[in-house]
Formats: structure tokens, sequence, C-alpha cells
């Protein structure tokens, strides 16, 4: 019997465009190796309420960001042209982007080729501020999560609703290591042995202090 490939799968591509979208997930993926060394990027995703696929669900798009407030960072752009504003130096340091989830904006969209023609794919391009009468806050469709690897205890439930390729990225971080296998306490027991150790251990003698080679006073 023959071992057949499977034929490859296709998937429903957003159209081009200008479209309003809702954000439904903000991911902290820790530490990841980059071109240029190691980053802390998050992933944004939305999903676009009056633009359907084939089965009735919405189209969804996520976009990949290095966490920096640098002027030229598109992170920061693209929050600016989301919140209709510039950040200032009351926004960096204080400006929770978990306040993003469910709120809506408009993004662009590009198609674009890969792999010599082969493959087209969707890129989302700009985030801008919602269409006039377009509410503030939409309810999501897909589960809406904010995952932060900082969050303790280590919120389980929340990773496993990841996908795929974003759960297996977030578990290549570092800090997922620490957040999901954190050090083994020191147990009572060991404590006291220390104790014991320290109790016996002979002070210290105490280190001969030089002399001063002139009496000059700094000023």
């Amino acid at each position: 019997m023959p071992i057949l490939m499977p034929e490859e799968q296709s998937y429903e591509l957003m159209p081009p465009g200008s479209h309003v979208a809702t954000c439904f997930r903000i991911c902290d993926v820790g530490t990841q190796p980059g071109q240029y060394g190691p980053k802390s990027p998050i992933v944004i995703s939305w999903e676009t309420p009056d633009e359907l696929m084939a089965d009735g669900r919405p189209f969804s798009i996520s976009r990949r960001y290095t966490l920096s407030s640098g002027r030229k960072a598109t992170l920061r752009d693209h929050v600016e042209s989301w919140l209709g504003r510039v950040l200032t130096s009351a926004d960096f340091g204080k400006f929770d982007l978990a306040q993003l989830l469910g709120t809506t904006c408009t993004i662009g969209i590009k198609h674009e080729t890969k792999d010599d023609g082969r493959r087209i794919v969707a890129n989302l391009t700009s985030v801008m501020k919602r269409p006039k009468g377009t509410p503030e806050r939409l309810p999501c469709v897909n589960e809406a999560i904010v995952f932060s690897l900082a969050d303790r205890p280590f919120r389980e439930h929340d990773y496993e609703q990841l996908p795929r390729w974003l759960h297996d990225l977030v578990a290549r971080s570092p800090e997922f290591e620490a957040a999901t296998k954190p050090a083994a306490p020191i147990s009572p027991a060991t404590r006291q042995r220390m104790k014991a150790i320290l109790a016996d251990s002979p002070a210290p003698k105490p280190e001969p202090v030089a002399e001063p080679l002139d009496d000059s006073i700094p000023f």
C-alpha cells in the first residue's frame, strides 16, 4: 500500500485593505534569540468582527513586536496610532498593554508573496484608531487572553489555550522554565544543619588595617 504525502493545507487569507478589528490576545513570549541578539517580544492578535471566513468565524491575524518604547519602535508607533495620541513620559513604564484587550481599531492588511511566488501571506502593516461610530470595545469571539510569564502562580490554563505555534514559542524561553520549574525550597532540616555548621565555625580574624602613608586630607 502506498504511503502518500498529504495534500497541502490551504488557509483563508484575510482580504487586503483596512478592516475594523478587536484585540483578543496579548502574549508575552519571553526572551527569544534574534538576528541582533536576544529580544523580549510580545505577540498581539486581532479578529475582524465584520470580515468573516466561509465558516462564519472572524478572520484573525497576529503580529510580533519587540517590547520597546524607542522612537523608531514599531510597537510604539502602532500603539500611538491605535490610541490616537502620542505617548508621553506619563505612559512609559506605566501604561499596561493589557488595557488594549477587547478594544477596537483599524488594521491594514497587505498580501505578499513568499517562496519565489509559490505562497501568498497576509501581513498586518498598520494599526490605527477605530472609525467614528465604532464602539471602543467589542466582545471577542475568540477567547480573550492576556498571558504574561511574570504572573505568579503560572497561569497554566491560559498557556494551554494558546495556539500551538505560540505555545511552542513560549516554551523555548528561559522565563517559561523559571515559571514552571522553580527552585526547590530549602527544607527545615537542611536549614537546621546550615545553622549548626555556621555556629561551629570559628569567627574570622580581622584583617590588619594598613597605616596611612601621610596625613593629607582630600578635599
